[in-house]
C-alpha cells in the first residue's frame, strides 16, 4: 500500500516544483524519484530500528516540522546533489516544498484509509516489513493504540 501512494502523489508532486524551481523534465522526473525514494527509505530506518514514534510524528499538523521530516530534508538534499548533480541550494529547495507536502499527502492518505488501527497500520507499512518485524511492530503499536 505504501508503494501505492508513493506513485500515487508523484504527479502533483510534479506539480508542486514545476513552475516554483526551475528543472528541465527530466531533472523534474529524477527528482519526484528521489523524493519519493528517500521517503521511504526513510520509514524503513524509522520500521527496522523501531523508531515508529517518529513516524507517527509525521502524522497531524506539526508532522512538517518534526525532527523525522528535518531529516528527510536532509537526505533529499544529499541524494539530489549526489545522484542528479544538483547545486546544494536547488536541493534545498526541492526539499523545502517537497517534504512537507509528501508528508501532508501521507497523512491524508492515511487518515482516509482508517490507518489508525492494528489492520491498517499493517497495510500501510506493510510494503516496509516481513511479517515477523509487522507481528512485532504491532504488539508495540497496539499497546500505544489501545488494540
Amino acid at each position: 500500500m505504501l508503494n501505492d501512494f508513493l506513485q500515487s502523489i508523484k504527479g502533483g508532486l510534479s506539480e508542486q516544483l514545476s513552475g516554483k524551481i526551475e528543472l528541465t523534465p527530466d531533472q523534474l522526473d529524477k527528482a519526484t524519484g528521489a523524493v519519493t525514494e528517500t521517503f521511504k527509505d526513510g520509514l524503513q530506518e524509522k520500521v527496522s530500528s523501531g523508531q515508529i514514534g517518529d513516524i507517527m510524528s509525521l502524522f497531524g499538523k506539526e508532522g512538517a516540522s518534526s525532527s523525522m521530516a528535518s531529516g528527510l530534508s536532509g537526505s533529499l538534499v544529499s541524494s539530489l546533489g549526489s545522484k542528479l548533480g544538483l547545486s546544494e541550494g536547488i536541493s534545498k529547495k526541492i526539499a523545502d516544498y517537497a517534504i512537507p507536502f509528501i508528508i501532508n499527502q501521507f497523512s491524508s492518505f492515511a487518515a482516509k484509509k482508517g490507518k489508525d488501527n492494528k489492520e491498517g497500520i499493517s497495510d500501510l507499512l506493510g510494503d516496509l516489513v516481513t511479517s515477523s518485524v509487522k507481528d512485532k511492530l504491532l504488539g508495540g503499536l497496539g499497546k500505544k493504540f489501545g488494540f
